[in-house]
């Protein structure tokens, strides 16, 4: 996410990124509101409040907002979560229809977003669910480019663990 964000303004300081979705669950989440912060940005949180644990405000460059437009309508970026479908049967949502039409980034709901703004999702996308076909496909979609970057991160973080247990 962050090898995305930086290829798209070459840092995050001063840039606000909002966080929308499954954030009980999410590790996806966890690890960048420990980077993001650090690294000079503000991150906006929002989601159903039994998939938002109040613990994650954990920096004063971290707030959880009270409904869509207000995590959004300043973000420069927008990341949307899977819904973790295997995790429903712990009663955290009513329905994953429910989810979609009060959380969920429709195309009505991209409308809110600032012009410029870009956005994400770290896959697999519930299409239809947590992002709407039309939002993820368009062109201020970086989903491509970001699930990329995921893959070769990964790939150098395993290069560079073999070459430190070959030493």
């Amino acid at each position: 996410d962050l090898v995305t964000l930086w290829e798209q303004w070459g840092g995050v300081k001063g840039k606000t990124i909002a966080i929308i979705g499954d954030l009980r669950h999410s590790r996806v989440a966890r690890s960048n509101l420990h980077a993001l912060p650090k690294l000079g940005a503000t991150v906006n949180l929002f989601g159903p409040p039994t998939l938002v644990p109040r613990q994650l405000q954990m920096h004063e460059k971290v707030k959880i907002c009270a409904d869509f437009g207000e995590a959004v309508s300043k973000a420069d970026a927008v990341m949307v979560l899977r819904i973790q479908r295997e995790r429903m049967t712990q009663g955290f949502l009513p329905s994953l229809a429910d989810y979609s039409r009060g959380f969920g980034l429709t195309k009505q709901r991209a409308e809110l977003l600032r012009p410029d703004a870009i956005i994400l999702h770290p896959g697999p996308i519930n299409r239809g669910v947590e992002i709407d076909d039309a939002v993820a496909d368009s062109d201020r979609s970086v989903i491509l480019r970001q699930v990329e970057n995921g893959v070769f991160a990964r790939m150098a973080v395993l290069q560079w663990l073999l070459e430190e247990v070959r030493k």
